[in-house]
């Protein structure tokens, strides 16, 4: 039975008796007898020193030198040294952990050696040389016994025209040897041979460089590339801004060395997408609420590291407003009127337009509040930032809070997995138009309350404390002063709100704007039905006019929206309006002076009989919010 004898009695038997092993490689066969026909002590205890102009070669360290470090942080801690040679085989530089290079130093294995095939036999650097091939040369396979506690992985480097001009070589403990060693050396060396390529044109290098940044530093968001360890290769200007960081704060340190919170560990190949944290940094103390992604790179299915993307908060609630319309469309100039009394509060509105002050809309349901608020918004230098509109009184109270504050994960059952901004997180930097306030229950109100003192958020569920900067708008029909005085209202938010008060008078008080109202509503209704512009009789709007308007412009607009829709002719004649405007009218032409809370009963009262009953659409017809009209149904005990 044959026995397999060990690589060192291979050695051993060729060194002594001059025997070549059938088992051993031919590349290592023919290299050791290439050696012993060079006369090469396989016993020399030290390498040979040769004297080398290292100016020669500094344009090659220098453009080595980076990949070697990157080759070298894969393999940093596990007794390795990455080294480069020029094409004779001396050593120009030499990268280690401390151990290995004391152990090479013994050994002669230092800058300016020689290590080639002719000075020291057979061993990675110099037999690549000779053979002009990648190659790893592992224990007894090398030639001399000072480098058999080695194992080596080198590849040649190659100029444009293909001549060997260098090799790169990883060196460790023989017991580490790994195939994939002599891979990613190999990589390396691809990678230095095109650097190479690139530093025989400057001008192209240049070039290069600049499209290389311009595209990183491009982009939008802030990016981070990292090594497996969590080392910063790359940050780009976007993150620096972010950060407030110089080029030296963030190269070559770990990630974990510039953030405190939260314990982000990437060292691992996980996906993350679209994880919304609160990054604080370690020298200033500062959150930064982000949206980040992490995308593991790979090269030949080796793990290389992540590219980190962040997106900050508000770029992303900018990108949702934009995508969900959440701005303010009306100016002052879309709206209409010329009454001295209403002329005078779009006067107050415009002046409340430039402070940062809560604006307190108030008047009846119809009025236009919503519009005045848009106004306001456009006019400010919150122009550009969102604009968000929530009706408090079309909300359910539970959901309520979790509309104004947001949520987090498993706050209540239902909850949306990773949780939701507020409307307060989603407007910040902009307006937030709180709709129907009047409605809103007194627990939400002390919730609101301390948002507006200490302008922050927590949302249900969490703990984390969210700075917001919003402008507030609010807006109601009710007299808060009544409200407060009933216990229905809190008083410190009262006086909270209504810094800048504005109270829009109702359309019958504005009977002056009634036929400009009129005239702009039928044009474009009839731009978006396609149809010519009729002829408005004089009695068409003295009608109108006669009318008291309970629902005010919202109803104006309803009945316009109807009398349009079932006209036939090219003229606009009295006799087109719907009959309630004949029997409202005669209520305010008869004998018996109604008041205003009269008018509104007889108005419900109309409406629930048009509709027969049906609520939703009587309210509709009036233009006010359900809850509006069963509240007003309960004041005038209308069953």
């Amino acid at each position: 039975m044959k026995i397999q004898k060990t690589f060192k009695e291979v050695w051993e038997q060729f060194i002594y008796e001059g025997t070549l092993d059938e088992s051993l490689n031919p590349i290592v066969r023919d290299s050791w007898i290439r050696s012993k026909k060079m006369g090469i002590n396989p016993f020399r205890s030290y390498g040979e020193i040769k004297p080398i102009d290292m100016n020669q070669y500094s344009y090659l360290i220098d453009i080595a030198t980076p990949f070697m470090k990157s080759l070298f942080s894969i393999v940093k801690g596990s007794g390795f040294m990455v080294l480069i040679c020029n094409e004779k085989g001396q050593l120009l530089k030499v990268i280690g952990d401390s151990e290995p290079l004391k152990m090479a130093k013994k050994i002669g294995f230092i800058e300016k050696a020689d290590w080639s095939e002719q000075s020291i036999g057979t061993n990675a650097i110099g037999t690549s040389i000779v053979i002009n091939k990648p190659l790893q040369i592992v224990a007894e396979e090398h030639y001399t016994k000072i480098c058999q506690t080695w194992t080596c992985s080198a590849a040649p480097i190659h100029d444009s025209k293909g001549k060997i001009i260098g090799v790169l070589n990883v060196s460790g403990p023989r017991e580490y040897v790994h195939l994939h060693t002599l891979g990613m050396v190999v990589s390396s060396v691809k990678a230095i041979e095109y650097q190479l390529k690139l530093h025989e044109n400057t001008h192209q290098i240049l070039r290069m460089q600049k499209f290389l940044e311009a595209a990183t530093n491009n982009i939008d968001e802030c990016m981070l590339i990292i090594d497996t360890v969590g080392n910063i290769i790359i940050a780009n200007d976007q993150i620096k801004k972010l950060f407030q960081f110089q080029d030296d704060q963030l190269v070559h340190k770990k990630l974990n060395e510039i953030i405190l919170e939260p314990p982000l560990d990437f060292s691992n190949h996980i996906r993350i997408m679209n994880k919304e944290i609160y990054i604080k940094l370690k020298d200033t103390q500062k959150y930064y609420h982000c949206i980040v992604n992490k995308v593991p790179i790979y090269q030949n299915r080796n793990w290389l590291g992540s590219m980190i993307t962040l997106k900050e908060m508000k770029k992303v609630r900018h990108f949702i407003n934009n995508l969900t319309d959440n701005r303010a469309k009306i100016n002052f100039h879309d709206i209409i009127g010329q009454t001295p009394s209403f002329m005078k509060k779009i006067n107050e509105a415009k002046l409340a337009a430039k402070t940062s002050s809560t604006v307190l809309i108030l008047g009846e349901s119809g009025t236009g509040k919503d519009m005045i608020a848009q106004a306001i918004h456009n006019e400010s230098d919150r122009w550009n930032k969102p604009f968000i509109s929530i009706n408090c009184g079309g909300i359910p109270r539970d959901l309520l809070g979790s509309e104004l504050f947001g949520y987090e994960e498993g706050a209540f059952t239902g909850a949306k997995k990773g949780g939701s901004p507020g409307k307060f997180e989603l407007a910040d930097g902009g307006t937030l138009f709180l709709d129907e306030i009047g409605e809103m229950s007194l627990e939400m109100q002390v919730l609101l309350l301390r948002v507006l003192q200490d302008k922050e958020v927590i949302r249900i569920g969490g703990q984390k404390v969210i700075p917001v900067d919003v402008r507030i708008i609010a807006a109601t029909n009710r007299n808060l002063r009544d409200e407060v005085k009933k216990g229905s209202f809190r008083e410190d938010l009262f006086f909270r709100l209504n810094v800048m008060p504005i109270e829009l008078p109702p359309l019958r008080e504005r009977q002056t704007d009634i036929p400009l109202l009129v005239d702009f509503f039928v044009r474009k209704l009839c731009e978006n039905l396609s149809r010519p512009m009729p002829t408005i009789e004089p009695e068409f709007i003295q009608k109108l006019i006669q009318y008291s308007w309970p629902g005010n412009i919202r109803e104006l607009q309803n009945i316009l929206e109807r009398t349009i829709n079932k006209n036939t002719k090219n003229t606009l004649t009295v006799h087109d309006l719907p009959d309630e405007i004949y029997e409202k009218s005669h209520l305010k032409d008869s004998t018996v002076t109604l008041n205003r809370h009269e008018l509104k009963k007889q108005s419900i009262i109309h409406a629930l009989n048009l509709f027969n009953g049906n609520i939703s659409k009587a309210a509709k017809y009036l233009g006010i919010a359900r809850s509006t009209f069963y509240r007003q149904m309960k004041k005038y005990q209308i069953q």
